[in-house]
């Protein structure tokens, strides 16, 4: 479970997302909606502990993220993927270097299992003929997937994050890639957190919905709650 406790988070005097309350069930996924700048990749950061909340607690599989020390946080974050906005693989690096990267770095595993770990993963997400292949290489949607199984490379995950997954994305890529993230959800019950504009994806992808408008979160709930919702802010998003 994820549990967010009177969350505020920001940089220095700065709040930029304030009180913040949500539980995320195991397996479950939650979208986050708002319009530009109102923190919602900020709350990613402080899931992986970029950020230590100014006010209250973000409690991930009964750890204190605020509380872990550096060793404490390594070890969190191996079972913690993060898929940034358009992927951002290493141009400089193939496929198969991008995914076995942290592994490289992090461990003492020797380069045999690198790389039969990488192939398991490109398997996973339907791309192990483009190992060796590098990055400009690579579609827009394939760049996305690539960035899928790299995020998986320590462990098999216990949360995922995803940073506006579909952005830039033809419709069709859009939805291969929201049936990608929920089969990773499926096969391995990881929580999730989405970042997204795009209230069709959101839709497709979300058990919950919360909601941020001017550093507030307005809203949480499930699709039937967010559809049958009054308030203003929510009802001008999603008829968008």
């Amino acid at each position: 479970m994820i549990r967010f406790d009177g969350v505020s988070l920001g940089y220095g005097d700065r709040t930029i997302v304030r009180d913040i309350d949500i539980e995320v069930p195991d397996g479950q996924t939650i979208v986050i909606l708002g319009d530009s700048g109102s923190g919602k990749s900020t709350i990613l950061k402080g899931v992986l502990g970029i950020l230590k909340p100014q006010a209250g607690r973000i409690l991930v599989d009964g750890s204190d993220v605020g509380e872990l020390d550096e060793e404490g946080l390594l070890a969190y974050r191996q079972r913690i993927g993060m898929v940034f906005q358009e992927g951002a693989l290493f141009d400089s690096h193939t496929v198969g270097e991008n995914i076995g990267f942290w592994l490289w770095e992090h461990t003492d595993w020797p380069d045999e299992k690198i790389e039969d770990r990488v192939r398991t993963l490109l398997r996973f997400v339907g791309l192990e003929e483009v190992i060796d292949k590098m990055p400009d290489e690579l579609s827009g949607g394939m760049k996305r997937r690539v960035a899928i199984a790299r995020a998986m490379a320590p462990q098999d995950p216990l949360v995922m994050l995803y940073d506006e997954p579909t952005t830039g994305l033809d419709p069709f890529t859009s939805s291969t890639i929201c049936d990608l993230i929920r089969h990773v959800q499926s096969e391995f019950k990881a929580m999730s957190l989405v970042v997204t504009h795009d209230i069709h994806d959101a839709f497709r992808l979300g058990d919950l919905f919360m909601f941020i408008h001017e550093s507030r979160v307005v809203l949480t709930g499930t699709r039937k709650e967010i559809e049958q919702s009054n308030e203003p802010f929510v009802k001008a998003f999603i008829s968008i």
